[in-house]
């Protein structure tokens, strides 16, 4: 994973918003005692479709190609492996850091969900000069989670907030609270609660006897119209992998690198096809499927691996086109041929024929 993070480091650049979250590789080693034979730490989570290892990775909020990627360990790996800063943090908190550090002091905003968000996340970031857009849901600590939880509201879709100023008065933390389905509560050092671009939903309503589908917009604020329409794509690039290239359901394998090198493959084939979608526009976008037909045909039949010697220089020619060059290859190669190989020994077997060195009649 480390060669994978520093080429991405190296030739991405990401938009202003950055997703963390995590994503599962798919193994079940040879089952019973022997599941977590050679894995870092094997995983199970009911609301995960699969079982196996956890990656934590971070995306770009907006192309959702991926940028970096941690393999989870045990906890007594972890431990061993914290400075003496860290271990006075909160464990999502670590994590985070060390998913976005390659963007520190880029003024980039990072959303994350509830394992990472918290005032201590949102804090910390803001002294890396990152800003931050969070769910809280268990790290309460310093939130004003009772206040905003017990807050009477007027109707649905409205919002309240709660604001921090620092020693010269400005605003530099923010909780914030909007109800949709129910209460979701923000930490956020990038946005404001003025009204957003409102959602628009699809709801069956009746109309007389009958019933019939109408778009519904619902008001939102700004600091959720940022969150959401950024902490889903790592959760998209799963879905595109899991269910539609299937490589970890399609090869089945017993040794553990094979299996994370193939993972990894899948998200960098999934990456191609989200940037060349992405270029191509909504109106002009292929089918996933056809991208990857496409993609495989191209990979299979290729000359990136190919070594040729530099031609000598020639003089150029007064008139007529040049030769055409080939279309794959370099120079001339053998082809292998698709009989037997011939047995030791005397025998005059047809479907055993294979051609003999003339000098050496071998």
């Amino acid at each position: 994973m480390g060669s994978f993070n520093a080429h991405r480091e190296a030739h991405v650049q990401p938009s202003d918003l950055l997703c963390t979250d995590e994503s599962m590789c798919k193994w079940y080693g040879q089952g019973g005692s022997w599941n977590d034979r050679g894995l870092p730490m094997y995983v199970a989570i009911d609301r995960k479709p699969e079982n196996g290892c956890e990656i934590q990775n971070t995306a770009c909020g907006r192309s959702g190609i991926m940028l970096y990627l941690h393999l989870v360990t045990s906890a007594e790996d972890q431990r061993e492996r914290q400075s003496g800063a860290e271990t006075s943090l909160l464990h999502g908190t670590t994590l985070l850091k060390r998913l976005v550090a390659n963007w520190t002091g880029s003024g980039r905003i990072v959303c994350a969900d509830s394992y990472f968000a918290s005032v201590e996340a949102a804090l910390e970031l803001k002294g890396l000069d990152l800003r931050f857009i969070g769910v809280v849901k268990n790290s309460t600590t310093r939130y004003p989670m009772t206040a905003l939880s017990t807050k009477e509201i007027p109707a649905r879709c409205c919002s309240s907030a709660l604001y921090h100023r620092d020693g010269a008065g400005k605003i530099d933390l923010m909780a914030a609270m909007w109800v949709d389905r129910n209460r979701r509560c923000f930490i956020s050092t990038a946005s404001t609660c003025l009204d957003g671009t409102p959602i628009e939903r699809l709801r069956w309503r009746p109309d007389g006897e009958e019933s019939r589908r109408l778009a519904l917009k619902v008001p939102q604020p700004q600091v959720a119209e940022v969150y959401y329409q950024c902490c889903a794509q790592i959760d998209r690039h799963n879905r595109c992998r899991q269910d539609d290239p299937r490589l970890e359901h399609k090869y089945g394998t017993h040794d553990w690198s094979s299996r994370v090198n193939l993972s990894i493959l899948g998200m960098c084939v999934v990456d191609s096809w989200m940037l060349y979608s992405g270029s191509r526009g909504p109106a002009d976008r292929p089918i996933q499927a056809h991208f990857y037909e496409d993609l495989a045909a191209e990979l299979i039949d290729n000359s990136y691996d190919s070594v040729g010697l530099r031609d000598r220089a020639a003089p150029i020619p007064e008139a007529g086109p040049a030769d055409d060059p080939p279309s794959y290859g370099v120079g001339t190669h053998l082809t292998p041929t698709t009989k037997r190989r011939k047995l030791t020994g005397t025998s005059d077997c047809g479907f055993l024929a294979q051609r003999s060195c003339r000098v050496c009649k071998i």
